[in-house]
């Protein structure tokens, strides 16, 4: 009966899904991040609410509502997303285009800023040791021993403005555009990084493009031949790579699966959700006492991380190393306050810091305003990192480029209404 309700669920969430892909895709896409999570914990809630072994909980799951929670979730932060972007269509954005001498000067900046951020890295990776090459080294300890760890908190550990970057280029430069993509693809492989910043810097990568497109986009493009061979190619590749790690490290050889295929369904069905369902089963369905300390919200992840990982031992050496759980929001949301007051928070949180800076970056695209776009694109990206992992400390970047904005556009307009005050005087 459980099953069946849980199944009920996922077909809401896919009809809502194609909804809102139909009524506006582009809008959609900007806040893709959030679909691609809610397509990967939905199915997860669903496997871990029909009770399996949580490795990382050490504790045997069951159904607790985790899936309806999530759903509900994920609607109302579409529904604040579209309501947002409505009240908002009748302002113009204030856009900070570079210009000399009446010259655009975006374009050429952006390229070099892709270049020279490729040859710091990949400079540093090739004098350091190699997650592909050294089996004692992973993506969790590549920054830390490398030869120049102090470029990791310049560029954080996938450099996602590079693909974004790459995808300005596109429309005038498109062979150097896709090259350097591929460069940050083979970079990122060499660093150990795989999954993840494939699905994050193709997403990237796409996102001014589908938005510099005049035309109008739906689901239907991406359903031609090239991208369903491609999206096919890059699958089998992630798979080789992927199968080949198992195989060698057996990361659940502990609760005895040791076959590579049965561990990656288990890590993708076993425990993409496993945050959220040990959040709702201790918080919602078992009632148990909130924190109500805001400044858990700063590294949410790790509360959570202690509250549910079964083997506590070391795991401040692991996070130092950059490991972590997935997916910390919004259960960090349901440690910290009531359902209730959650859902509040997360209303004002949503159209503050998610919707209104997407609808910037979206008037910032279109309009040309390319340097500005990227550097808000870094900030909106840790913004969308904050709300998937649960590491609010992230947000202060957002909050100040905002404050910084505000004073931008009030100093902009200052100087709009001297220039008419001055012509009205003459």
């Amino acid at each position: 009966m459980t099953l069946a309700f849980n199944i009920l669920l996922l077909l809401v969430f896919i009809t809502y899904v194609f909804y809102i892909l139909k009524k506006d895709f582009k809008t959609v896409y900007i806040f893709g991040l959030f679909l691609f999570q809610a397509i990967t914990i939905i199915p997860s809630l669903i496997y871990i609410e029909s009770g399996i072994f949580i490795s990382e909980q050490g504790r045997e799951s069951f159904f607790v509502g985790a899936t309806f929670l999530f759903v509900l979730y994920f609607i109302i932060t579409f529904k604040l997303i579209f309501a947002t972007f409505s009240s908002l269509r009748k302002f113009k954005a204030t856009n900070p285009i570079l210009k000399f001498k009446n010259k655009q000067y975006d374009n050429t900046i952006i390229l070099y800023i892709i270049i020279f951020s490729l040859i710091i890295l990949l400079t540093n990776a090739f004098q350091s040791r190699l997650p592909l090459f050294d089996s004692e080294i992973t993506r969790f300890t590549y920054w830390s021993n490398s030869k120049y760890p102090f470029l990791n908190k310049i560029f954080g550990n996938t450099s996602i403005f590079i693909p974004f970057a790459a995808g300005i280029l596109y429309k005038n430069k498109k062979f150097v555009s896709v090259s350097l993509l591929i460069l940050y693809f083979v970079y990122n492989f060499l660093i150990g990084q795989k999954f993840s910043p494939i699905v994050s810097g193709l997403f990237s990568f796409f996102l001014p493009i589908l938005l510099m497109s005049s035309k109008t986009i739906n689901i239907r493009n991406f359903l031609n031949k090239k991208i369903i061979i491609s999206s096919i190619l890059l699958f089998g590749l992630v798979y080789f790579v992927i199968y080949k790690r198992y195989e060698q490290r057996r990361p659940f050889a502990i609760i005895k699966i040791y076959d590579p295929n049965e561990a990656m369904f288990y890590r993708v069905f076993g425990l993409q959700g496993h945050l959220m369902w040990g959040a709702s089963e201790t918080f919602v369905y078992n009632d148990a006492p909130h924190s109500y300390r805001f400044s858990d919200f700063s590294k949410g992840m790790q509360k959570l991380m202690y509250q549910f990982g079964v083997q506590k031992n070391g795991f401040e050496r692991s996070i130092e190393n950059g490991f972590n759980f997935t997916n910390g929001y919004p259960s960090i949301l349901m440690y910290v306050y009531p359902l209730s007051i959650a859902l509040l928070l997360h209303i004002f949180l949503c159209i503050c810091l998610i919707a209104f800076p997407g609808w910037l970056l979206s008037q910032f695209i279109k309009n040309g305003a390319y340097v500005a776009a990227l550097v808000l694109y870094q900030f909106f990206n840790w913004v969308i990192y904050a709300f998937t992992m649960g590491y609010f400390y992230k947000l202060r970047f957002m909050i100040v480029f905002l404050f910084c904005y505000a004073v931008f556009v009030i100093y902009n307009n200052k100087i709009k209404l001297n220039r008419t005050k001055k012509v009205e005087n003459e």
